[in-house]
């Protein structure tokens, strides 16, 4: 009886494996059929989600005189750094969160083309490349 218990468990086991192992395999699938290339600007979170202004821009802050954020490099920084903000990749209307925080700050600003996985649940992008665009 021991012996059938003892089965039994190295059954369950082994399916519970084969569960996993076909979950991440599934996940992984997913994630290269999300692969992405994307052409948009880095910004700030606080710009491109309205906290300072309604245009998804830094027009109101630049406007204003604020120090620190005379133009769309030193606003996107002045945000990012001195204001609890996040880079962002805005491409239109649509802000795509970025997971890497370290290579868009030479771009903050700017134009720049992105090869990436998307996450659809959180609109987060898993950068591979990014570059300046024309």
């Amino acid at each position: 009886m021991k012996e059938i218990k003892g089965i039994n468990r190295a059954v369950s086991l082994l399916l519970v494996l084969m569960m996993a192992t076909c979950s991440f395999a599934k996940d992984n699938k997913d994630s290269k059929d999300n692969v992405v290339n994307l052409r948009g600007s880095i910004m700030d979170s606080q710009c491109a989600f309205n906290v300072h202004s309604d245009t998804h821009s830094h027009d109101w802050m630049t406007k204003r005189g604020i120090q620190g954020a005379s133009d769309e490099n030193s606003c996107t920084q002045h945000c990012v750094k001195d204001m609890g903000g996040s880079y962002v990749l805005v491409v239109n209307k649509e802000v795509y969160k970025l997971d890497d925080q370290i290579m868009p700050e030479q771009f903050a600003g700017k134009k720049v083309k992105v090869n990436a996985t998307l996450d659809p649940k959180t609109h987060m992008l898993h950068v591979f490349s990014m570059e300046a665009d024309k």
